[in-house]
């Protein structure tokens, strides 16, 4: 490198004239352009991410990021040791956060405020970070690119590079404070290392004599380089645990090409010694992160990350060893890929739990084998499980994938075409009919690996890897370009089994395009250099001038037109913060108007802080105090409700608690969900508070995550689908089961706890038969014309009685039985802003079925919807009709938007006509009680007192009302609130009798 340098600077010296000059120079000024082409995208909503009071992000991780370098700047470089505000009551390691990409933007905040940064600047920072980290990723993949490509093939690639305008550019917006940015870079910087100390080493041929000999002069650029190689590995790993990924890929290279250099009966030595440095280095510097000397995830920093690269290196020696005996005794080459391919068979039943462990990992990230719970995370969910192949990628990359699969193609086809051995051009042909048999024969391959228990892609990933190794015993390749195809092959695997790792392709769809344009170029013989720019450009033809500006254009032009896409991207229309928006709000009310964790029912008590420090418990559970509890929402939510309300989630962003939480919002009964709680909550541990928006509610948006968690129910459960006969069209509608909105979800969203009686609605269905896509036949329910609504529920059930194909409710809030009431269960804050989603999908339904829209809804979809779990009161009563229901109401109102609701229970008199019931709102008393005092500001306050009404068999009616204290509803004050009932007289009303309903 350094060699590479002074020879370019003394070209430029030498140059004769400007233009010579410019020969020479041009990639700088072009480089310099897109960089600020890129930032210029990235930054374009800047103003969108910055408030009043700071600074916003978008998506969940960020704000943990935001979390973590705000530690970093108080306590510099010492990250957070253990978070006891996330994943109540264990606590959290969190190894992916407050890691050396943290450590960098917090030391540049630090180092550019002289120590004392304003919390403004501070936030700027974080806000471009993302842009910057993914920007100065051009000069690595420029790099790469131009080693293989040459200078101006390599610009190409990179203006490639910088008009992507699909989950690169997303997850390098202004405002996406998260590490993907960073890893690109580090991974980028990774592969340029490895890619250079391997051609140093293939030059350099730094064998085993020379080590015996001590011959530094010869040994010294190989060992810096891949000293180099290893440093650039371990960076990635610090600021990223899973980029173990890149020591994987390199150990399969390294085994792949020693393996076939003595196949080919070339020493494997300078391969050896490029692995057995680089891989020892990165081992030893994997100790610097450490936290735990036990072999765990990928996603931590534990054994896993020292001893993989340790054994790529071991293996890689114990391998040359191999070689060298292989050697000695004059054994047959042949045989010497089928010993090794036998030792790594002996190695996986050796090692079967720890390779066991190490594969699983390593197929949900490469093996089109995402979980049904990394489905329900939108960046690790498979990118063509609701997408057409072709859309996806044309959307993502235009053509630029398939011109860099041409490339890799290329490189791989065209020494076994060039070859005067038929076979091997026989090989090419057979490799490539069976590849696209793979894909066009899908359904037939996918029965086959279904046999083994796998799916098609991955036995397609099998035969596809098999068939590379074959290339490479079929012919020597160049080290460095089997190296990028290693690389090329992993991340278009990773890329197509989670969506965010194509942030990684982009790179690698780069320097391939760069790789196609030079292929290009020498196939139309225009790589030739002349003395001058006037001569390069007086030996081109026409038809070379033309045939190569096309290929550019084919290349580049559907990034721009009709509108250059990313601009339109990264524009402050598109990238905007999002619902953390709408939920600052609540979260803010929570942090004023709740008790601080640590003083639940107990003001005098320590509060816990936020943002101290807490040392890492030998067992991972943290000793809470006694008052402090736990926030339960889905886990989309737990870094907003750690940062925004300094409140402690149950649930996080990294799916702690995501089972629990699901079992609590599908419960479909009180008693299920407390059980849901317990089990997370254990023997000391408490639940206070409940979030929910609207699309955990909705079945169109966030209602089917919690149901991937939860092993007894299927989203099928809380749907019914009929459909709508429009002429020759069926048209799919969906209807709610009973299950649906008995589940604990349901209910407090859209009754806040209240039960509720299903309403007149009736939609009459029909049994028909239509065909289906497969030839077959299937039965399905039809409806024509629209709901009707009955004046009673009594006549809409003697309707649905009557007529087998009508269904009573079903549609929108309207159940088709009654739904209990929620004893310990309260509305405490709604937000101001309604759900135009929501209220969107209800218009649709009602379009659909032509029910009124008011029928629809019970209660406004505030877009967040805050709830308390609290003992509640007991009403002792007496003097209803012996066996009779009674029923207890009262009036609430959200005062944010003046909306009234009412809550009712309902409970059965026995024999002597006493009953009793829990309610879980009061009516009085709440000046009394706040944070302050260790309880809760409630902003949702009942504007009268309960009224209890029954009736009796003869039709006599039964009232009374009950007023129930703050106290007696938190369990301040044990005593039941005691009512009797008095017989009253109906209101009479146009000559008939009613009985008031409170």
């Amino acid at each position: 490198m350094k060699d590479a340098v002074l020879e370019y600077i003394q070209g430029v010296k030498q140059a004769d004239s400007p233009a010579d000059v410019l020969k020479q120079v041009y990639h700088i000024p072009v480089l310099t352009a897109v960089i600020a082409f890129m930032l210029a995208v990235r930054l374009r909503a800047l103003e969108n991410f910055q408030t009043d009071g700071g600074v916003t992000f978008r998506g969940n991780d960020p704000w943990y990021h935001f979390r973590q370098t705000n530690y970093l700047l108080e306590h510099f470089p010492t990250t957070m040791p253990f978070d006891p505000m996330t994943n109540y009551p264990t606590g959290k390691s969190v190894d992916q956060f407050g890691t050396l990409y943290d450590q960098i933007v917090s030391g540049f905040i630090l180092l550019t405020s002289f120590g004392d940064p304003s919390t403004e600047y501070a936030g700027l920072i974080m806000l471009v970070a993302a842009p910057v980290f993914l920007t100065a990723t051009v000069i690595p993949a420029y790099l790469i690119a131009a080693r293989f490509a040459g200078r101006w093939p390599a610009l190409v690639g990179i203006g490639v590079f910088a008009l992507l305008p699909g989950t690169v550019l997303r997850y390098s917006l202004v405002g996406f404070y998260d590490h993907s940015a960073a890893e690109v870079f580090f991974q980028t910087l990774g592969v340029l290392g490895f890619v250079t100390a391997i051609a140093v080493a293939q030059q350099s041929q730094p064998v085993w004599e020379l080590i015996v000999d001590r011959d530094l002069d010869a040994l010294r650029r190989p060992l810096l380089y891949s000293i180099g190689a290893g440093v650039a590995a371990a960076l990635y790993m610090w600021a990223w645990p899973p980029g173990i990924l890149l020591v994987g890929f390199t150990g399969i290279f390294f085994a792949l090409k020693i393996t076939t250099d003595v196949y080919h009966d070339r020493t494997p030595e300078p391969m050896v010694f490029a692995a057995g440095v680089s891989m020892t280095v990165t081992g030893l510097l994997m100790f610097v992160p450490l936290e735990s000397f036990t072999i765990g995830a990928a996603s931590k920093h534990t054994l896993l990350q020292v001893i993989l690269p340790l054994g790529v290196g071991l293996g890689a020696v114990f391998l040359a060893y191999l070689a060298r005996q292989w050697e000695n005794r004059e054994l047959d080459r042949s045989w010497y890929p089928v010993v090794v391919g036998s030792l790594i068979l002996v190695s996986v039943v050796a090692f079967s739990t720890f390779v066991r462990d190490l594969t699983g990992s390593l197929l949900a990230r490469v093996g089109f084998s995402a979980t049904a719970g990394a489905r329900t995370i939108g960046e690790a969910s498979p990118p063509l499980a609701d997408n057409p192949p072709f859309e996806f990628i044309y959307s993502e990359y235009r053509l630029a994938l398939f011109t860099a699969i041409a490339a890799a193609l290329v490189i791989l086809a065209r020494p076994l075409i060039k070859s005067d051995n038929t076979r091997d051009t026989g090989y090419v042909a057979a490799a490539l009919t069976t590849v696209g048999l793979i894909y066009l024969g899908s359904p037939v391959v996918d029965q086959i690996a279904g046999v083994f228990g796998t799916s098609w892609q991955v036995l397609g990933l099998l035969i596809s890897t098999g068939l590379i190794v074959g290339a490479t015993l079929r012919h020597r390749y160049d080290a460095t370009e089997l190296y990028i195809i290693v690389w090329g092959a992993f991340i278009v695997s990773a890329a197509f089994t989670q969506i965010r790792f194509n942030y990684y392709l982009a790179a690698v769809v780069a320097v391939f395009n760069a790789i196609f344009m030079a292929q290009a170029a020498d196939l139309l013989d225009i790589r030739s250099t002349a003395g001058s720019v006037r001569e390069s450009a007086e030996s081109l033809e026409g038809w070379q001038v033309i045939v190569g500006v096309t290929i550019i254009f084919l290349v580049l032009a559907p990034f721009a037109f009709p509108t250059v896409a990313a601009w339109d991207t990264g524009s402050a229309d598109s990238n905007r913060p999002g619902a953390v928006e709408i939920w600052g709000g609540s979260l803010e009310w929570m942090n004023e108007e709740t008790p601080a964790p640590g003083t639940l029912e107990d003001p005098d008590a320590e509060p816990m802080d936020p943002t101290g420090t807490y040392e890492r418990p030998a067992d991972g559970n943290f000793d809470y105090p006694d008052g402090a509890y736990g926030v339960q929402s889905w886990w989309d939510y737990g870094h907003w409700i750690t940062v925004h309300g300094e409140r402690i989630p149950n649930a996080n962003p990294f799916q702690d608690g995501a089972r629990q939480a699901a079992n609590f919002l599908l419960a479909p009964n009180e008693t299920a969900a407390q059980t849901a709680l317990n089990e997370k909550m254990g023997e000391d541990g408490q639940t206070r508070y409940v979030m929910i928006d609207s699309q955990m509610a909705n079945p169109n948006s966030k209602f089917s995550a919690p149901t991937v968690f939860n092993d007894d129910v299927s989203f099928n459960d809380y749907l019914d689908v009929v459909y709508r006969q429009r002429g020759e069209q069926l048209q799919p509608v969906r209807l709610r089961t009973q299950q649906y909105y008995e589940s604990q979800m349901i209910r407090l969203y859209a009754y806040h706890g209240s039960a509720v009686e299903p309403s007149p609605i009736v939609l009459d269905t029909e049994q028909q038969t239509v065909p289906t896509q497969g030839g077959g036949e299937t039965q399905v329910r039809v409806f024509e014309g629209e709901a009707q609504t009955f004046g009673s529920l009594a006549e809409a059930e003697a309707y649905v009685e009557e007529n087998p194909g009508a269904q009573l409710g079903g549609i929108g809030d309207n159940p088709t039985e009654r739904v209990d009431a929620l004893e310990h269960y309260r509305l405490i804050k709604a937000s101001d802003t309604p759900s135009r989603n929501y209220l969107s999908s209800y218009r649709r339904l009602q379009q659909q079925t032509n029910a009124s829209t008011g029928s629809l809804l019970r209660n406004t979809p505030s877009w967040v919807k805050t709830f308390e779990k609290v003992p509640g009161a007991t009403i002792e009563g007496s003097g209803a009709p012996a066996g009779s229901e009674v029923r207890a109401t009262v009036p609430v109102e959200i005062p944010a938007s003046g909306n009234q609701f009412a809550y009712t229970q309902y409970a059965t008199a026995d024999e002597n006509g006493n009953f009793e019931l829990t309610v879980p709102y009061s009516t009085t008393g709440y000046d009394e009680f706040g944070p302050e005092n260790g309880y809760t500001n409630v902003s949702v306050r009942a504007t009268g007192d309960y009224r209890l009404q029954a009736t009796a068999d003869d039709g006599g009616f039964y009232a009374g009302t009950a007023s129930v204290d703050e106290a007696q509803v938190v369990g301040a004050d044990e005593t039941a609130v005691d009512v009797e009932l008095s017989e009253e007289q109906p209101l009479q009303l146009g000559g008939q009798s009613i009985q008031a309903s409170g």
